[in-house]
């Protein structure tokens, strides 16, 4: 049986319920599965109030953002069934979880694609689950550096820091209500009518405009699954022709993320933007490691230009050292796209992979060059540890991806003239700047090569840094400050005693 016979049953079902208060449900739900907040009084009517606790084991993140999606292509105005009831929900969830299957077995071979699988299940639950450093934050100091800023301002008539206090003053108000009315005054953060309704355009659809979307992407076979939502994009949805003005948020996780590092979607096709904000991202990790890698225990030396012959060269971004090892960085604003992450076919995903394999290859010729003593840093017998900081997850720990990645760095490596033995003799490291931020806090306590050797060694090598540091070092990650630049973030969000939107939004930023 093909997948879409399996799926109309699916898509029927979905037809009697009404789909604004099903969207409604879907924020009940949201708040208390994402957010951590209590069950909306009304929500699972039919469950036993003592199971209420465990309705996180049966429904997770992701799977209210499938059924999203599919309540915008298949449910009605109106409709005689419910979310809030138990039975309807359960009969939704089951649906969900036989269709996964049934996508999964339309590949040609699930045997051998059950790595690739690995790789799209990563990207499509890990990202509801990571509890890291203020995110907030992060954006707040990447994007907020000057020369970026000035490139905010130009293009969205407000500072960063406006930018992500009317992100955090809208994503408050979803915390405790479904919808709101967008004709709201936010001069008392200097921000005019129209730059307001401006940011409000950038993240809202229509209910036509939003089913369109859907339908654009969606996807009758083994991607179905992993099809992108455009939430992600324009997490507000207007559900009322003759009140434009009134919006929903279904998913404020997703409004949360918009309004903070999806800045970056804002900006990426801005005239003058590549070049600073590399630089201003550069500038954040050695913020990082200065912060918490302190002499006279560590050094940090700083990129530094250099001539090979009449070439000018950059070298590596950041040098970090002790008495055990170096740690050479490279920090790296490339992310992976959307079909590289959710699509069965991998040509998206490996020509990705192929940019990535020329940042490591790189980062070993820069490495080359400094142990050839062509840079500022003075060669020693000690252990070298390459790391490439990515600003967002690329979750390379599938070994087919792997494999996918080595194909590209093995032709690359050769083409530099770099021995392939480079990768056993100093095995590199790819991590995200959200670990990083937690990691070199471990790195910290018990020094370079104590961490890094265990790190590089055996199975371990394939391992996300931040599974790694949790497994590895549990008492050491017991210590780490996940709530970074303090006193910035008093500039950012106000400590309000009245409970506004800042203060209770506070805590939601930093996970």
């Amino acid at each position: 049986m093909n997948f879409y016979d399996e799926y109309k049953p699916f898509s029927d079902y979905l037809g009697h319920f009404g789909l604004v208060p099903s969207l409604i449900d879907i924020w009940c739900y949201s708040k208390h599965i994402i957010e951590g907040v209590d069950l909306v009084s009304g929500c699972a009517v039919g469950l036993d109030r003592s199971e209420i606790g465990k309705l996180k084991e049966h429904i997770h993140a992701w799977d209210l953002d499938i059924l999203a999606r599919e309540l915008v292509l298949n449910s009605r105005q109106h409709g005689t069934y419910s979310l809030r009831w138990w039975n309807d929900l359960t009969t939704v969830i089951n649906y969900l979880r036989h269709l996964e299957g049934a996508a999964y077995l339309q590949t040609k071979d699930p045997q051998a694609d059950v790595m690739l699988e690995l790789h799209r299940l990563a990207h499509r639950q890990f990202p509801w689950q990571i509890m890291g450093v203020n995110p907030m934050m992060r954006v707040f100091k990447i994007f907020g550096e000057s020369a970026v800023g000035a490139i905010v301002e130009r293009e969205l008539g407000m500072s960063t820091k406006q930018f992500l206090q009317l992100g955090m003053a809208v994503g408050g108000h979803f915390i405790r209500e479904p919808g709101m009315s967008t004709n709201q005054n936010y001069s008392v953060l200097g921000i005019s009518p129209e730059a307001s309704q401006a940011f409000f355009d950038r993240i809202t659809c229509n209910l036509s405009q939003l089913k369109m979307e859907i339908i654009s992407r969606q996807s009758y076979n083994q991607d179905w699954p992993y099809t992108w939502s455009p939430l992600e994009a324009t997490p507000l949805i207007r559900f009322d022709l003759e009140f434009p003005d009134r919006v929903l948020c279904p998913i404020p996780r997703h409004l949360l993320r918009r309004a903070s590092a999806g800045i970056f979607f804002d900006l990426v096709k801005a005239a003058n933007f590549d070049n600073p904000f590399g630089n201003s991202f550069q500038t954040y990790v050695g913020e990082i490691a200065k912060m918490f890698c302190k002499p006279p225990i560590f050094s940090i030396l700083a990129e530094d230009t250099y001539h090979v012959g009449k070439r000018k060269k950059h070298g590596v971004d950041w040098v970090l050292s002790d008495a055990t090892g170096h740690i050479f960085i490279e920090s790296k604003t490339k992310r992976l796209t959307v079909n590289a992450k959710t699509l069965s076919d991998t040509v998206a995903l490996d020509k990705d992979l192929a940019v990535m394999a020329d940042a490591i290859s790189q980062h070993y010729k820069n490495i080359r060059d400094a142990l050839d003593g062509k840079t500022r840093w003075k060669p020693d017998a000690l252990p070298i540890f390459p790391i490439i900081l990515t600003l967002e997850d690329w979750f390379i720990f599938s070994p087919r991806v792997d494999q996918m990645l080595m194909k590209h760095l093995d032709r690359k490596l050769a083409e530099a003239n770099i021995p392939n033995q480079i990768l056993d003799e100093m095995p590199y490291t790819i991590a995200s700047v959200h670990e990083f931020e937690l990691g070199i806090q471990v790195i910290a306590q018990l020094g370079i090569f104590r961490v890094m050797n265990r790190k590089t060694s055996g199975d371990q090598r394939r391992w996300s840094f931040l599974p790694f540091f949790s497994s590895e070092f549990k008492e050491q990650m017991k210590n780490v400050n996940r709530y970074l630049f303090e006193d910035e973030w008093e500039t950012l969000i106000p400590r309000m005693p009245d409970g506004t939107a800042f203060q209770d939004i506070r805590s939601r930023v930093t996970q």
